[in-house]
């Protein structure tokens, strides 16, 4: 008993091995296993955080940027405004383009390209399966302002293939798809980030709820893949322009895209105008979208830590020792111990005593 109370009160613990306690060891091993990943867990939101706010930050900076570039468009639609002034302002333009294009490339978070290899996904919890995934945005002037939508539906009849795509995203026709445009496809699922082939705009027509209908040709070899259709078949596919096919001088996302901007002429400066400002508008989406993550992984790391304390409480009921029982059981076994000396003592002086009185009879 001494050496039993001894022992817990030492580690601290009042199951020491499987011998104490053969299910309450069992329970307290299967809550330790749960803890430590708790604990993990936050560790891994706690980081994800760190890659949504730098995210965040970068992307309040292209959004300085964008806004640099309304301003200076406004400055180009004055007439008041010589050639050479809009040459110069066309200058400034192309330099915080580089800058924009910099910043998509450039930005990196444990090595990877926080908006070139966008989908992340999230440990979040002990099991698995419990992930968080989501985008970050893709910042590159090719694709800001570009034609962008979601694949409604499509058909592949012999070989003629069409996309329906949704555009209530859009706010000028300027900037729908059109005949010409080359478009990738890719995934719109986080948890399924896969990119698909490029298509050839062949011809477009604009349904009655704004929506519109592409015939497309496949790019390079004129079918659709497997891979393809499995893709649109998953509801989740998106397609972007990424190139003007009729017009090889104009690369980087064609004449919308925030690449190819161009004040120096009224007829352009319109565009650039409605190209800035469906960059801006995907800025903002992508601000809000990074912080309602942000918001969610917090709360995510708060709840994950009251469970850890709650479950490191319910071990403790189990696997400590209650300090004031052990002490008293020590105490007792102690004073049991010292009795039985003293006992013992007195039983080898009464023989000694028994012995001496024999003695003396003799």
């Amino acid at each position: 008993m001494m050496q039993t109370s001894m022992e817990r009160l030492g580690s601290g613990k009042k199951i020491n091995s499987a011998s104490d306690d053969a299910a309450g060891f069992a329970i307290s091993e299967k809550m330790t296993s749960q803890i430590v990943g708790l604990n993990r867990a936050v560790n891994n939101i706690n980081d994800g955080l760190s890659l949504i706010k730098a995210a965040q930050a970068t992307t309040k900076e292209v959004t300085d940027i964008v806004q640099r570039m309304r301003e200076l468009t406004v400055q180009a639609l004055s007439d008041l405004n010589s050639h050479r002034d809009k040459n110069n302002i066309q200058t400034e333009l192309e330099a915080l383009i580089d800058e924009v294009e910099k910043i998509g490339a450039q930005t990196k978070f444990n090595g990877r390209g926080v908006h070139r290899e966008t989908a992340y996904s999230i440990q979040t919890g002990i099991n698995d399966g419990d992930q968080l995934h989501f985008f970050t945005n893709y910042i590159s002037p090719s694709l800001m302002g570009t034609a962008g939508a979601s694949v409604k539906s499509f058909t592949n009849i012999g070989g003629s293939v069409t996309f329906n795509v949704n555009s209530q995203d859009w706010i000028n026709e300027s900037h729908k798809f059109s005949a010409g445009d080359i478009v990738l496809l890719f995934s719109g699922d986080p948890k399924k980030p896969m990119t698909g082939s490029s298509f050839f705009v062949s011809g477009v027509a604009d349904n009655s709820d704004g929506s519109q209908a592409l015939n497309i040709y496949p790019l390079p070899n004129g079918s659709l893949q497997s891979s393809d259709e499995e893709l649109l078949s998953s509801g989740s596919a998106v397609i972007v322009t990424v190139a003007e096919h009729g017009n090889p001088t104009i690369q980087n996302g064609g004449s919308k895209s925030l690449a190819n901007l161009d004040i120096t002429e009224s007829t352009t400066t319109a565009t650039a105008m409605v190209t800035i400002d469906s960059s801006l508008r995907n800025l903002y989406n992508s601000a809000i979208r990074l912080g309602a993550i942000e918001n969610r992984l917090q709360f995510s790391v708060d709840n994950i830590l009251n469970v850890a304390e709650a479950t490191t409480m319910a071990r403790s009921h189990i696997q400590d020792a209650d300090f004031a029982q052990e002490s008293a059981r020590l105490a007792k076994s102690m004073v049991l111990r010292e009795s039985a000396s003293a006992m013992l003592s007195q039983a080898q002086v009464n023989s000694e005593l028994v012995l001496a009185l024999l003695k003396d009879v003799m």
